[in-house]
């Protein structure tokens, strides 16, 4: 499902199924900047099209900022997750937080694409619903507002650091 951020104004409602798809075609499509915020680090984000799509962005240029919101990490310490593992990896292209408790909403689970295009699925792992669109006005500039706010309360957890002996 090709993308155009900043110039599709479509609004693609998607099934939960095509969920992991549709955020890897927001990924890929980002030139400048990723924002995630889900709930769990899950198979949404362990997806292995989605992994794919984030390691190309953050290899593709220094300036590349992508963010990870969440607020859970139980599964992702027990199972492991291939987000993770990346972060571990490129530490200084992916940075991964966990919200302070006050911030914690199951239902929140979005990503934001150059500050305009927009996955969003409400109540993720149940979504109520799952849109995609390229140019999400004035949707996406007010999650991203709300994202940064968050953002700067949440700290890094120190369970999902790698221990190097």
């Amino acid at each position: 499902m090709p993308l155009a951020i900043g110039t599709d104004d479509t609004l693609q409602s998607l099934s939960r199924s095509e969920a992991s798809q549709a955020l890897a075609s927001l990924v890929a499509a980002c030139s400048r900047s990723l924002w995630i915020r889900v709930p769990l680090l899950d198979e949404l984000t362990a997806d292995s099209e989605v992994c794919e799509a984030i390691k190309t962005m953050a290899i593709s240029s220094e300036r590349i900022d992508i963010r990870i919101l969440f607020d859970d990490h139980d599964n992702a310490i027990r199972d492991g997750h291939r987000i993770v593992h990346l972060a571990r990896r490129l530490p200084s292209r992916l940075q991964l937080r966990q919200t302070q408790q006050d911030d914690r909403d199951a239902q929140a689970c979005h990503a934001i694409g150059d500050g305009t295009g927009l996955f969003e699925a409400k109540g993720w792992p149940r979504p109520d619903r799952v849109h995609l669109c390229g140019h999400r006005l004035p949707r996406a500039p007010r999650l991203a507002r709300d994202f940064r706010e968050h953002w700067e309360r949440a700290g890094g957890n120190p369970e999902l650091r790698e221990l190097r002996l």
